[in-house]
């Protein structure tokens, strides 16, 4: 008897889903963004498109210059060490 009415109950439910929209994007943004608008996309003009292409190609430059320096000085950082460990060494034995 429990059985049976399981199943009825199971059939009701998945008949239910069916029907109904999961994911219905109107009544969620209905409800969340009432008094929102939505946002405006400017292009940019040439000029723009230079002022930013110019900054990056700064900002890379600027990166490329660190990184050299920085690896410049950890492969000096690093030789030191061996050097300084082999003659430790070498003094040992």
């Amino acid at each position: 008897m429990g059985f049976a009415q399981f199943m009825v109950s199971s059939i009701k439910s998945n008949n239910r889903r069916q029907q109904r929209v999961q994911f219905d994007k109107e009544d969620i943004l209905n409800s969340y963004t009432k008094n929102k608008t939505k946002p405006v996309f400017k292009k940019a003009s040439q000029e723009q498109l230079l002022k930013i292409r110019k900054r990056l190609q700064k900002s890379n430059q600027v990166y490329q210059q660190k990184l050299i320096g920085y690896t410049f000085l950890s492969v000096v950082f690093i030789g030191t060490i061996i050097y300084y460990f082999n003659e430790i060494i070498s003094f040992i034995f």
